[in-house]
């Protein structure tokens, strides 16, 4: 394999080869130093290839290779004085007695004037040969910049269009092995960490841009494997958004680029907009975001810490909770947020884009990512049977249809799943015989929550009730899942006198009717479940 360039020497006086070659040569002859280079990101990776397939465009800066010449002067029988990279730079050539690797230098054609850039009395041509029986024994050049790039080749095979692509590139020629790898870990260290990338809203200026400064128009954005839906349904929010609207957004809307896409790709991947919309699905979203700003920015003027709050990943989570079922579990969600002090939350200013453009909204949701995941497990955590513990009588018939109406109101309010079944257990068969108390006593530890009427005094309740405190004591729980209620119009002044003593000092939601205990039980309810501040 033979790469074929100008000789020069560069800044710091390093002797370099420049020139192109295809994409799956360079990635089939080099390798990359995992003592002090990271290891590949796979969605970087899988973005690469995208960009290789794309053929519009297809443009990025050289890659940087390093390559040791080994020379063992013990074994040479000869007289030589002078390093391999002075034999080079003189015009003679060199081969290695330690793996063949050749290099052969030539005067070219080029302009005399280059002879300035080279340092040289006249432009060479320098050939660097890598014999093939060699590369599959260890010869290899090492990658200094744009492992991924050509990582993105490994697999292309010869005659495959990406591994034919013409790669600009430049090898450094080092005569120490030693040397060379200080030099490419130095090297790797400055362009990694000195370097000032582009921040997000910088990069998405030049994509997301409409009008005559536009680099691609609508069609690019929604086809191209670079872009997507995404994309495209973000430039057509940021035409829908309007300042004169959205006062208590002013924070975060100064980066409205990143914000627009941060959250059209989030949307996406929870499947609250179709990835495979055509345009006329994607323009009709456009609307319906702006609503869902227009809903959140009612919430921000009431709550100043919201006001204040910049940070894109808060109000991502707000904009897909106002468009998530109809927005039920909004008002729930900004309670949760002010009540556990998420309205504090500072942006990263520090927020750089990556030089892969795709990759750019998906850094700035991350927060709204863990933030919806948080609060949905809150609701979900405790979405399981509420156990209710009471006499069942006559006089209870009421009360029981009460806490189920209320359960089923709370669902269709929220768009929960808090199941409440007939727990009698005198109506189960299970087909085979089994303890009615240890029926009872696994249902307790199962539900999420225990509903307990001390009306009447039932000493079955006060078991099942001190069952659940042993089992939260047990398990280092607090005693906050269970809710106990009481029918003072059925009981009247005989009420005070039963209850035991021991359950005197705990709060009970004590009623005169059905609607005063519908009342009571909902707000309980929804401070349990977390769909309301407890005030």
């Amino acid at each position: 394999m033979i790469f074929s360039g100008i000789l020069h020497t560069s800044l710091g006086g390093f002797a370099v080869i420049r020139g192109v070659a295809p994409l799956g040569d360079l990635a089939r002859c080099s390798e990359f130093n995992p003592e002090y280079q990271r290891n590949l990101i796979g969605t970087h990776k899988a973005e690469i290839k995208r960009f290789l397939a794309d053929s519009q465009y297809l443009f990025f800066p050289e890659v940087v290779l390093s390559v040791s010449l080994q020379f063992d002067f013990n074994a040479y029988t000869g007289k030589r004085i002078i390093t391999p990279v002075t034999d080079i730079l003189s015009g003679n050539g060199f081969t290695s007695n330690v793996n063949d690797l050749k290099v052969t230098t030539v005067n070219s054609r080029l302009p005399r004037a280059l002879a300035a850039v080279g340092g040289t009395n006249a432009p060479q041509m320098a050939y660097l040969e890598l014999p093939e029986d060699r590369l599959d024994n260890g010869l290899k050049l090492f990658r200094i910049d744009g492992n991924h790039r050509l990582s993105a080749a490994n697999d292309a095979k010869p005659g495959e269009s990406k591994y034919g692509l013409p790669t600009p590139f430049c090898i450094v020629l080092h005569d120490d092995a030693l040397l060379a790898e200080r030099f490419e870990k130095v090297v790797f260290h400055n362009i990694n960490a000195k370097q000032i990338p582009l921040t997000s809203e910088e990069n998405l200026r030049l994509i997301l841009g409409t009008g005559e400064g536009s680099l691609f128009n609508d069609k690019t954005l929604l086809e191209s494997t670079n872009f997507g839906p995404a994309y495209y349904l973000a430039r057509k929010l940021l035409t829908e958004i309007d300042d004169r609207y959205l006062a208590a957004l002013k924070g975060p809307l100064e980066n409205r680029r990143s914000l627009a896409l941060a959250l059209t790709q989030f949307l996406i991947g929870k499947d609250i907009v179709s990835e495979k919309g055509d345009a006329s699905i994607l323009d009709a979203e456009a609307p319906r975001l702006r609503n869902a700003f227009q809903k959140v920015n009612s919430i921000y003027e009431h709550q100043t810490k919201l006001a204040e709050n910049a940070c894109h990943g808060v109000l991502v989570a707000f904009l897909y909770f106002a468009l998530f079922k109809d927005g039920r579990q909004l008002p729930a969600f900004a309670r949760w947020v002010t009540s556990n002090h998420i309205d504090y939350l500072k942006p990263d200013t520090t927020m750089k884009g990556t030089s892969y453009h795709s990759h750019l909204g998906r850094i700035q949701a991350v927060d709204a990512i863990s933030l919806v995941s948080v609060f949905e497990s809150v609701l979900t955590a405790r979405e399981r049977e509420i156990f209710v513990s009471m006499d069942f009588r006559e006089e209870t018939k009421e009360t029981y249809r009460t806490i189920r109406k209320t359960v089923r109101q709370i669902n269709e309010q929220y768009e929960l799943d808090i199941r409440l079944r007939d727990i009698r257990i005198d109506n189960f068969n299970k087909g085979h015989s089994y303890t009615i108390n240890d029926e009872i006593l696994e249902l307790i530890e199962g539900s999420g929550l225990l509903v307990a009427d001390l009306t009447f005094g039932n000493r079955n309740v006060y078991h099942e009730i001190g069952y659940l405190m042993g089992l939260n004591r047990g398990q280092g729980l607090e005693q906050d899942n269970f809710i106990l209620i009481a029918d003072m119009n059925t009981r009247g002044d005989e009420l005070e006198s039963d209850i035991g003593f021991n359950l005197k000092s705990w709060q009970q939601l004590r009623f005169e009717s059905t609607l005063q205990l519908e009342e009571y039980l909902t707000e309980s309810l929804e401070i349990y479940y977390q769909l309301r501040g407890d005030e």
